[in-house]
């Protein structure tokens, strides 16, 4: 407790907090340093002596414990030390007080950065006439162990205190180990140096569910937490502290007091799923995204304990190169990141992944793995190829709906997808549209058909040339190593066909008179 002005009974210290250590700062990132408050107002008493202290502001210096000044703009009547706390540099008199605020800076000396804030002061007699505009802080010790009541005037004018001060909050890491109960603060009035008060606390964790987590001594006002608190299940907690004497009467205007629970890190990393299933086409370029794996921690995500990080632990196969794909470590987004994707090759990639909190630190980070099956797609890279350079075949002359010969084709693109499924063409040697070469739907070969007949006596033999391509372009880029082009011979059979009469019928004329047995004309039959 700062030590108090006996002649005084108005002294008030408005305390916002204490100068923020180091240890503090390491759980927020990025850490901002500069003044808790923009402009403070401040009631000082009305006769303040030499050396007397009279408020306190905070600075976080986010680690810099040293390197950083503090001054105010009036050293004549204030002097600041360097944890914030500002005291009396004289004897001071509302009279005497600056019109203007004070200002407070605060510089690096080794940056050269600087920092300002406002002061804004009112006496407390001024303080009594404009309660409604000012506040009535609290005070609280600088090792903040104890909180006093505000001091409570008789003035009926002093009806209410606006609320704009608040009692900096009081932290308890969670899963203490104890022993329990663990004193936080000791709650006290000035008004029990005369007579007997009885302490206590309302609210959830006291009174209120959940029952039992923080208790008072009502005597000596000693507040003290009962039991491991949570930060997950609950982050903090809303007390009012209550003052009263032996026959239950009010005493002090009840003050609020703010737990917070100190998040620790003791939530591993949770993948959402556990496999992952991503895909990306083959011959993709570097740079091309993949997939976003996600992952959770419980932890407090505004410090390192639920900050995560991911990498990849493993790719598998590890073809063409070991490092495929990369992860952005702090999104989850996965990317190509080499060249070289081929499905015929490598259809799938199985990657470990590993998110880490503590930002990724593996000496101090929790962690946990899951699992990416990244599915490498298909595109038309491969063409048709025929499997000989020449296919046979025979037929008899006259039929017709035939198949005279199958064009067999390789295809290393996946099966029964239109970069698979052939497509085959008559290019030369069927000038009168003899044949057609439709494609076997299951075994993707090419059936060479007769569509109208053929005479054996006019064309022995028939040489066709067929192109087999895709139901699709090839991809760009993509050129086939050789021409999709095959040849076909064909042997048309003679099959015995019928002698025939030329003419038939044939008109034939009898002149009257002739003889029996005369001659009337000749009838030829002829073989094909």
């Amino acid at each position: 407790m700062y030590p108090r002005h006996e002649g005084s009974g108005l002294l008030v210290l408005a305390f916002l907090a204490g100068l923020q250590i180091a240890a503090e700062c390491r759980g927020t990132t990025p850490c901002r340093p500069g003044f808790s408050e923009d402009v403070y107002k401040v009631v000082v008493p009305d006769i303040a002596e030499k050396g007397q202290p009279l408020f306190n502001v905070r600075f976080l210096d986010c680690g810099r414990s040293g390197l950083v000044r503090l001054e105010c703009s009036n050293p004549a009547d204030f002097r600041i030390e360097a944890d914030g706390v500002v005291y009396a540099a004289r004897s001071l008199q509302p009279s005497t007080l600056p019109a203007s605020p004070l200002l407070i800076k605060a510089s690096d000396s080794t940056t050269q950065e600087q920092w300002v804030t406002q002061v804004r002061l009112t006496p407390a007699a001024a303080s009594s006439q404009q309660v409604q505009e000012v506040a009535v802080p609290p005070v609280m010790s600088k090792d903040s162990k104890e909180i006093v009541f505000p001091s409570r005037h008789t003035d009926s004018t002093l009806k209410r205190v606006k609320r704009d001060w608040v009692i900096p909050p009081i932290n308890v890491p969670e899963n203490s180990r104890g022993p329990f109960p663990q004193e936080l603060v000791r709650i006290r009035s000035d008004n029990d140096k005369n007579r007997s008060l009885r302490y206590s606390v309302t609210g959830p964790g006291a009174d209120q569910p959940p029952t039992g987590i923080f208790i008072i001594d009502p005597i000596s006002g000693e507040l003290s937490v009962n039991k491991p608190l949570d930060r997950e299940h609950i982050s903090n907690f809303h007390l009012r502290a209550h003052a009263v004497d032996l026959n239950g009467n009010q005493v002090e205007n009840p003050i609020d007091i703010v737990i917070n629970v100190i998040d620790m890190n003791d939530n591993r990393p949770e993948f959402t799923h556990q496999i992952w299933n991503g895909s990306v086409p083959e011959g993709s370029k570097p740079g091309t995204f993949v997939m976003t794996v996600t992952s959770v921690d419980k932890d407090d995500p505004k410090t390192n304990n639920g900050m995560l990080r991911y990498k990849i632990l493993s790719q598998n196969p590890e073809s063409p190169t070991s490092n495929m794909f990369t992860i952005n470590n702090q999104t989850g987004g996965i990317i190509t990141v080499a060249a070289g994707l081929d499905r015929e090759k490598v259809p799938q990639y199985t990657l470990i992944i590993q998110a880490t909190d503590m930002e990724g630190n593996p000496m101090y980070g929790l962690s946990n793995t899951a699992t990416a099956l990244i599915r490498v797609t298909d595109v038309n890279d491969n063409p048709p190829e025929f499997t000989a350079e020449t296919f046979f075949g025979e037929v008899p002359e006259n039929r017709v709906n035939v198949i005279v010969a199958n064009l067999t084709v390789t295809d290393k693109d996946q099966p029964n997808t239109p970069a698979w499924n052939a497509v085959y063409k008559i290019t030369g040697g069927d000038p009168t549209g003899r044949f057609s070469v439709p494609t076997d739907p299951t075994t993707n070969e090419g059936l060479v058909t007769v569509v109208k007949p053929i005479d054996y006596e006019i064309s022995r033999t028939y040489v066709l040339t067929v192109e087999a391509r895709n139901e699709v372009p090839l991809a760009r880029g993509i050129h086939s190593p050789r021409q999709s082009t095959a040849t076909v011979s064909i042997r048309v059979i003679d099959v015995n066909e019928s002698p025939y009469f030329e003419p038939n019928p044939k008109l034939t004329k009898l002149e009257e008179g002739m003889m029996p047995e005369s001659t009337l004309t000749t009838f030829t039959a002829q073989d094909p």
